[in-house]
């Protein structure tokens, strides 16, 4: 005798319920997927476009590094010294030679800013420099930010009232970038020997004993600029600070950037 089963309405209605809700979520996923594909597809050609044209470079980058000693005793005898070491950087954009709104900067910061090196001697910086003391000893400012701001300079007017002593670039990027790395108490309390003669550059190091690989140090930042259009690039700079002749006193270094790397990418 065959049996009959009732089918509970109730249950097949929960059911397909149940798999309407699965089929709508999977579909909504697979729609969502092609539309992450079909986005990023559309920024890369976006992204494409907008840096065909090449606006800002960096040209080439100068170095100077050296070191001193900041003399902290009364009588200045020599017998409380602080000995530091700092390199100025020079960084020089190509943007072209007709200036528009395009090539011509309305905004440029740096940020991103990172020195990696070992942290168990002396204190590391990355500063602003004014242009006129590029090169020489002056008196020390450490710069704990991770960003710097630049005021920029339209006209010869506003050139003849500018504080150089405040991070400063000339609107048609004729004036360079100009940093310095300064990794500060090296040595402190240091007493110089009476009749040792020293002097107060990269060879202070050596005389110290202060090896270049305890001081080595790769500098990592971001020049970011707004052009007059309103339009933001971007240029990652890294380094490895060259170390290896400054006990020969004070060393100068150039580099012409021909690598594409140095190309400032439209963001």
């Amino acid at each position: 005798m065959k049996r009959k089963f009732k089918i509970n309405t109730k249950y097949v209605l929960v059911i397909l319920i149940i798999i309407l809700i699965i089929l709508v979520y999977i579909y909504g996923s697979i729609i969502n997927k092609h539309l992450k594909i079909k986005h990023f597809a559309e920024n890369n050609m976006q992204v494409h476009e907008n840096n065909k044209e090449q606006v800002f470079k960096v040209e080439k980058i100068v170095i100077c590094s050296s070191a001193n000693a900041i003399d902290l005793s009364e009588e200045k005898n020599l017998q409380d010294l602080n000995i530091y070491q700092y390199t100025d950087i020079a960084v020089y954009i190509d943007n072209g030679e007709e200036f528009t709104n395009k090539n011509t900067i309305k905004e440029l910061y740096i940020d991103n800013i990172s020195l990696e090196g070992s942290d168990t001697v002396g204190n590391k910086s990355l500063n602003y420099k004014n242009i006129m003391n590029f090169g020489l000893k002056h008196e020390i400012e450490e710069n704990l930010s991770d960003n710097i701001k630049f005021n920029i300079i339209y006209t010869n007017e506003q050139n003849d009232t500018a504080d150089y002593n405040e991070p400063t670039f000339f609107t048609d990027c004729s004036n360079p970038i100009t940093l310095e790395y300064l990794n500060n108490n090296l040595v402190t309390n240091y007493k110089m020997d009476e009749n040792k003669q020293v002097s107060f550059d990269g060879s202070i190091l050596e005389d110290v004993g202060i090896s270049t690989d305890s001081i080595n140090c790769k500098v990592k930042f971001k020049i970011n600029i707004i052009n007059n259009q309103n339009e933001k690039y971007s240029c990652p700079i890294n380094f490895q600070i060259p170390l290896d002749d400054i006990y020969e006193g004070t060393t100068m270094k150039a580099k012409t950037t021909n690598s594409s790397k140095y190309i400032f990418f439209r963001e």
